[in-house]
């Protein structure tokens, strides 16, 4: 099983509005040109930080790409990995290690983890 890290990384808070402004304001990032509902993407020069509105308590939330989603849960989950929330492709697929973190798994066949 081949993963690659993205240049995705998710931050879960409880506003996303105060989040935005005080990413804006403090960190000096540039508001987006376009985000989606309960979501605000900010793209640095290597990342696209997404403050994303959920309750879940899940910490920043690395992503990693795969050509097969449902190969790659099933090798997680034969190496000790447990299901947070797994919506299918194109949508949040989170695993927890077995150390307590907590990442999205993406499926892009093809495709380099900066091209999506």
């Amino acid at each position: 099983m081949k993963y690659k890290v993205s240049n995705n990384i998710g931050f879960q808070v409880q506003n996303v509005e105060q989040a935005k402004d005080f990413y804006e304001k403090a960190l000096g990032f540039k508001e987006p040109e376009q985000s989606f509902v309960n979501e605000i993407d900010f793209r640095t020069d290597t990342n696209n930080i997404f403050l994303i509105d959920g309750n879940e308590n899940l910490g920043p939330v690395m992503e990693v790409v795969v050509d097969d989603l449902e190969a790659a849960k099933k090798h997680l989950l034969e190496n000790g990995c447990e299901i947070v929330r797994w919506e299918g492709k194109g949508q949040d697929c989170y695993v927890r290690d077995p150390f307590g973190m907590v990442f999205n798994v993406w499926e892009e066949k093809g495709k380099q983890p900066d091209e999506r």
